[in-house]
């Protein structure tokens, strides 16, 4: 019995937060509010690449944290499914350049952006982000805490 394994696009999206804790969401055309990102190279480095997509689609200097979730399905193209992984990131400022990719962008709560996702795995990733960030934040282990 033979195996099937995935055939698609391999694509990583930050979760973006800003310095208030907002998410950063991006939308195209008639598609639904999602995450900035985009395919990986095939000899990039996962997080440089991020950084660098991050900043050529929509003007942030950030720092790629953990990946959070993978999901597959959402981002498809008609015959050509797409398996991504999804980052925490934490951008140095809230000054969004939108490059050509994307039309429009928001900062929403992160309750807001959960109610903004049409996927439950999207959400989830919502909330795992949140949750790593704050016991990280409670142990010290982040960039900017200093755990007191």
């Amino acid at each position: 019995m033979g195996e099937s394994y995935f055939r698609g696009h391999v694509t990583q999206r930050g979760i973006v937060f800003g310095p208030g804790g907002d998410v950063l969401l991006v939308t195209s055309g008639l598609r639904p509010w999602t995450f900035p990102g985009g395919r990986i190279e095939a000899e990039a480095d996962p997080e440089a690449a991020l950084r660098r997509t991050l900043y050529e689609r929509v003007g942030l200097h950030a720092t790629v944290e953990e990946p959070i979730k993978t999901v597959t399905d959402i981002w498809g193209s008609g015959d050509e499914p797409v398996y991504a992984v999804l980052y925490r990131v934490q951008a140095r400022s809230r000054d969004v350049e939108l490059g050509e990719k994307h039309d429009d962008f928001c900062w929403y709560t992160p309750d807001g952006a959960v109610e903004e996702m049409h996927f439950r795995s999207l959400e989830s990733a919502v909330e795992r982000a949140v949750a790593n960030h704050e016991a990280a934040e409670w142990t010290g282990e982040t960039e900017d805490g200093d755990g007191e």
